[in-house]
């Protein structure tokens, strides 16, 4: 009998500078360990890893001089000769690829936005919606985005060619008009139905980590708020004129933020004609949530006053929803309950000393839903409070621009017309002295309710602890100051059919910015802060961590991490990077 002929393997592995190469071994059996082993290796060259070819080295060539003089190229754990012309066009395109890119790069930042991505869910739900080229495409941009603050998309080759971003090739505007070309609302909704039920499961099994501790967990608490985006598009369908505080010569439209309290993450948005009002709009979200698949029933939603009305809070009750909502002083039902209840609300036995707040609860109110033609009754609670600081800070406010146009009127100075239409009414001209005075009567009356305010809420009986869940609404205020500085200074520069994916790749960016201030917001009394308790700070420090590529080689070296990035990456829960990694 002969043997068998043996049978060669190839390998490569990478020293620790960095450098790789090629090993050709074989095995055989060990009948004592009963395992196969390493009967031999030998050196066989180092790699060029932008190029794939082999520099074999003297004593493999002299073993095996069938290679000399050939162009060798390690392919799929084999040892491949390639001609001339097809060696020389390899290089040329390995040459080209590294071109476009720095040997050296910002890191930290990118890195740490991939990563926060990566272990929140958000690629992986891009990817199941859009698929995985378009999906990683759109987390790319989104990161450009917010690292970039919102450069023009038209410099994002230029940009990608100084920062890390993995696996990622410069795209032209056009390629990237075609991305956002195929981001349609109902993709946007199916993406937030994934994020809407990750973010479920997850407080589902931290409530029953609390169940076994004996602890009681808050439900799940989503704010709810919109503001409205000017833009200059004329070919945008639901952009309008509206009641815009700035900019009212340009069209708007309107778009709803629904942010989780607990993690920071975008559960849902909705972009809609800029025309419409909060309060009119609220009962088509909610619609709109549901007709998706959202399941709000273990989901407490807080609004603002911009929502209130009887018909939402019915709304809200007809749907079996938890809410707690603050409510308009324009309402006189309210206005009536706090002149009854004044005398608390200015007793401090009914003031929280750490807020510096006055608070009680009205008479509790009772409410009716018809289901299946069953009468269904529900306890509302109307809570009030009196801000003692912030009723003179809002006299103050007041008195101090009715100064201003007195001041003006008696000098015969001009007024400017949207401060004299919206004071003119607290001012008078004396018909015998024709002197301007203030009426005393429109001025107190105004003043009356400074400072306090109200919340109604179906769920949290104790009026502090409502306040306390409403104020930790800034959370979404808090997005959209951050949303808009994004959005290029609240202005919309997108046609109509790129626009939807342009505000989409602006949510991408405000979800994991907003998850990692939560993040480090929710740090441990002994653990790491952010910086000045910035994350623009932040940003800045992580930035600064850079890797390097050496010469002729397709990978990049991270530096030496310092400390105040490695207590950054501890704070927003991100594994250190290892040292080398793939272009």
């Amino acid at each position: 009998m002969t043997s068998e002929p043996i049978k060669w393997n190839f390998s490569s592995y990478t020293d620790n500078k960095g450098r790789t190469y090629i090993i050709s071994y074989y095995n055989r059996w060990d009948p004592v360990k009963k395992q196969s082993r390493v009967a031999k290796r030998i050196h066989v060259g180092r790699l060029n890893s932008d190029t794939g070819e082999v520099s074999l080295s003297k004593s493999f060539l002299e073993a095996n001089p069938n290679y000399v003089g050939e162009h060798v190229f390690y392919e799929c754990n084999a040892l491949v000769i390639r001609t001339e012309s097809d060696a020389e066009a390899i290089k040329q395109e390995a040459q080209k690829d590294l071109d476009w890119r720095c040997d050296c790069v910002s890191f930290g930042l990118t890195y740490a936005c991939w990563e926060v991505a990566k272990k929140s869910g958000i690629l992986f739900n891009l990817n199941s919606v859009f698929g995985e080229e378009i999906g990683t495409e759109l987390l790319r941009l989104a990161i450009y985005q917010l690292c970039s603050h919102s450069m023009a998309m038209q410099n994002y080759e230029d940009w990608l060619a100084m920062n890390y971003l993995p696996e990622a090739s410069p795209l032209s505007s056009q390629k990237i008009s075609t991305i956002l070309a195929k981001v349609s609302q109902e993709n946007i909704d199916q993406y937030f139905k994934l994020r809407h039920e990750r973010v479920t499961e997850d407080h589902l099994k931290k409530v029953e980590e609390a169940k076994k501790q004996n602890l009681k967990l808050s439900p799940m608490m989503m704010a709810i708020d919109s503001t409205s985006i000017s833009t200059w598009s004329e070919t945008i369908d639901n952009a309008s004129y509206g009641h815009a505080k700035q900019d009212d010569f340009l069209k708007q439209v309107n778009l709803t933020f629904c942010i989780d309290y607990f993690t920071g993450d975008l559960c849902y948005a909705y972009e809609s004609e800029g025309s419409v009002n909060d309060m009119t709009l609220f009962a088509d979200i909610l619609l709109r949530m549901q007709s998706i698949g959202l399941d709000l029933g273990k989901t407490l939603l807080a609004t603002d006053r911009g929502y209130a009305s009887i018909l939402n809070i019915q709304k809200m009750i007809n749907c079996k929803l938890m809410f707690l909502t603050g409510m308009s002083l324009k309402e006189d039902s309210i206005k009536a309950t706090i002149d009854r209840y004044k005398d608390s609300l200015n007793n401090p036995m009914f003031m929280n000393g750490k807020l510096g707040i006055y608070a009680r609860t009205a008479d509790t109110e009772k409410r009716t839903s018809t289901s299946d033609g069953v009468n269904d009754e529900h306890k509302v609670h109307l809570h009030l409070y009196h801000d003692a600081a912030l009723g003179e800070r809002q006299t103050i406010a007041l008195m101090r621009d009715l100064q201003n146009i007195l001041d003006k009127k008696i000098a015969h100075d001009t007024v400017d017309k949207k401060d004299w239409k919206k004071y003119s009414g607290f001012f008078f001209q004396n018909s015998k002295t024709q002197k301007w005075c203030l009426n005393a009567t429109k001025v107190q009356n105004a003043c009356k309710y400074h400072g306090y305010f109200a919340i109604r809420t179906n769920t949290i009986e104790d009026p502090f602890q409502s306040l306390i869940i409403y104020r930790e609404r800034s959370i979404v205020e808090s997005a959209f100051r951050q949303f808009k500085v994004l959005n290029e200074s609240d202005r919309l520069y997108a046609t109509g059919t790129t626009y939807k994916g342009k505000l989409f790749i602006y949510m991408l960016a405000q979800a994991i910015r907003m998850m990692m201030s939560v993040t480090a917001s929710n740090h441990q009394p002994n653990a790491k802060v952010l910086p000045g308790d910035s994350f623009d700070k932040a940003m800045l420090q992580m930035q600064r961590l850079q890797a390097s590529r050496p010469a002729g080689r397709g990978i990049y070296i991270v530096k030496e991490i310092p400390k105040k990035t490695r207590d950054l990456f501890e704070t927003f829960k991100i594994p250190f990077p290892k040292k080398q990694i793939k272009d």
